[in-house]
Parts: C-alpha cells; sequence; structure tokens
C-alpha cells in the first residue's frame, strides 16, 4: 500500500467516499505551504485557490479536479456533505503542466470556513485525466450535497489520478 493510499483509508477518505484512492499525490501549495496528505492547515492561509502541481501528466490528456468537505456540518453530523468547495473540468495539460488554474469553472473556490464548535472538517481535493476527451458537466446548482462517486460513474471518470486532502477546523 502506498503513503497515499495509507493516508487516504486511515483517514476514511477510502473507501466512503472514493473507491480506490489515487495513485500518486497531487502537489498543492496554498499561500505558499506544501500541503502533505492529512496535515492541518490554518482557514486563514486558504483564503485562495492553491497553485497545483502533477509530475508526469500527460502532455496529451484533459483533467479535472474536484474540492469537498465530506463533514459539512461535521463529522458527526454530515448533513450537507459532501459540501463543494471547487470544480473545474477540462483542463488542458499545458495548463496542469505549467501549474495555470485553467478550465471550465463549474463551481468557482470556495474558500473553507468550518463552523464552530464543529471540530477538524477533511478537504479532499480529486484529480482525474481523462485521455483525449472532454467531459460536459452542468454547473451544480448548489454546493451542499455533491456526491463525489455519482460525479465519477455520471461521467465515467475511474479512480482519481491524483489527490490530496488536509485537515482544518475553526478558528475562533
Amino acid at each position: 500500500m502506498s503513503d497515499i493510499s495509507a493516508a487516504f483509508a486511515q483517514h476514511e477518505i477510502t473507501p466512503k467516499i472514493i473507491e480506490n484512492a489515487p495513485k500518486q499525490k497531487l502537489h498543492l501549495c496554498w499561500d505558499g505551504i506544501q500541503v502533505e496528505p492529512g496535515m492541518t492547515m490554518q482557514v486563514r492561509n486558504l483564503k485562495n485557490a492553491p497553485r497545483w502541481a502533477l509530475p508526469g501528466a500527460d502532455p496529451e490528456s484533459i483533467y479535472t479536479v474536484l474540492m469537498i468537505d465530506p463533514d459539512n456540518l461535521s463529522r458527526k453530523n454530515p448533513s450537507v456533505a459532501e459540501w463543494l468547495h471547487w470544480l473545474v473540468c477540462n483542463i488542458p495539460a499545458s495548463n496542469i503542466i505549467d501549474g495555470i488554474n485553467g478550465g471550465q469553472h463549474q463551481m468557482a473556490y470556495g474558500s473553507p470556513a468550518p463552523g464552530p464548535r464543529t471540530d477538524l472538517h477533511r478537504y479532499v481535493i480529486l484529480m482525474w485525466e481523462h485521455a483525449g476527451r472532454r467531459i460536459s458537466v452542468p454547473k451544480p446548482s448548489s454546493r451542499a450535497k455533491f456526491n463525489v462517486k455519482q460525479f465519477i460513474e455520471k461521467n465515467k471518470l475511474g479512480d482519481p489520478i491524483a489527490g490530496n486532502f488536509f485537515l482544518a477546523q475553526h478558528e475562533g
């Protein structure tokens, strides 16, 4: 089991949210901070969308990335989970290679804002490669109650090629 697989399993992201862990870590940088799977981030550092990199990205491919909070309102009471923080589809490989935030922004980046007394939230970022084909994804009408497994199935995406996650909680 790879380190990324072990981290996704330890934090109960697999198999509950996605069946299988990504093959590799998606390199994410928020406010100059490199994200390692499972680390705790300060909400104040998450105001803007991260920069990303995927070493070895196929220059002919097209990618999709999303970010969810499966613990909204809280991990004990995930009544509006999975909360969709970000959805970017049909990202050209050149954008992935150059770390440019391109593609079709179907849900603009919404910075994490966990509520008071809701403890730690997991924030999961996943990337899929869909070689040579674009996917047609309507803009979601709401951030609440997104379902990653249904999204994967509907768009025939399979397992994510890359991913990462971090923890954050309300800063009072």
